[in-house]
């Protein structure tokens, strides 16, 4: 599957999760076994950008002046995997792919709002009413906080519950 696939995927995906309020992982899980014929990687990466959009909605959003489903995913591949404007717009145009960028699109992607004059939770990329207790516990860097928990974990550590005990596992780390 190419990225233009994988871009109509996580669009599909994002409609679902948005229009009948469906947990992120059942939707994805629900279009894999609908879809068998994309592979591992393709489920990967198509997952990574679904929730890369929706970690970072708040901004992403602000950024390309829309919360639609398109306009996160394609703001995801411009902010978040750092893709150029003219890549973004000759991928998504292949067979497969959403189809050609708006002006608006290409406008917002080109030019994004500039995110530092948003608020803080739209900054942050948290829900706004956890707000007064974000600049309570981070004062003026409530926003850099945000962003920094909006982030992809950098490692995901697991212990067997069976062979260790948690708090044995953080003495050794």
């Amino acid at each position: 599957m190419r990225l233009a696939g994988r871009v109509s995927a996580a669009i599909e995906i994002l409609d679902e999760i948005f229009n009948r309020r469906r947990p992120a992982s059942e939707a994805l899980k629900d279009w894999g076994k609908a879809h068998r014929f994309a592979g591992s990687g393709d489920r990967h990466a198509i997952g990574t950008l679904v929730y890369d959009a929706l970690r970072q909605r708040n901004s992403l959003g602000f950024r390309m002046d829309a919360e639609t489903s398109r306009a996160l995913a394609l703001a995801a591949l411009k902010f978040v995997w750092k893709l150029e404007t003219e890549v973004i717009a000759e991928t998504i145009k292949e067979r497969f792919g959403p189809g050609e960028l708006t002006k608006e699109e290409r406008s917002h992607l080109s030019k994004p709002r500039d995110i530092s004059s948003a608020p803080p939770h739209i900054a942050g990329d948290f829900p706004e009413w956890l707000t007064p207790s974000f600049k309570r516990a981070f004062g003026e860097g409530a926003a850099e906080e945000g962003r920094a928990l909006a982030r992809r974990a950098p490692i995901d550590l697991r212990v067997n519950a069976l062979k260790a005990q948690r708090h044995e596992v953080i003495e050794c780390l």
